[in-house]
């Protein structure tokens, strides 16, 4: 989670496995592959600025993560902070399944569906 304060793609993408998937909800298309996770995360950060993520709680059972955390970004200049819920699975230290659950208090962080399809 470190590599996202960097607010680099390329470091947070350092992360993810050649075959991971990334899963935010039904309001965004499920990614399968490298490619197409470093597409959207273009969109994240070229939209907005990780200030922190403000991890409440955290469980690891065998390859499995779970994560309760507070998102908090600056999209066009105005502060939004919205809870997170996650479960990731991890092997040989990278993410392989990234599925969060989230429910910004304005209904949306400010990255709209992002373009993504």
């Amino acid at each position: 989670m470190a590599a996202w304060a960097t607010n680099d793609v390329d470091e947070v993408m350092r992360n993810f496995a050649d075959d991971a998937t990334f899963d935010i909800g039904p309001d965004w298309p499920k990614l399968s592959g490298r490619e197409a996770i470093y597409d959207l995360m273009e969109v994240f950060f070229g939209r907005g600025q990780v200030v922190d993520l403000e991890i409440r709680h955290l469980a690891v059972d065998g390859d499995v993560v779970l994560m309760e955390r507070f998102d908090h970004w600056i999209m066009e200049g105005t502060p939004l902070s919205w809870p997170v819920m996650g479960a990731y699975q991890v092997r040989e230290g990278k993410v392989v399944a990234w599925r969060e659950y989230f429910w910004p208090a304005d209904g949306d962080p400010g990255f709209g569906s992002a373009g993504v399809s």
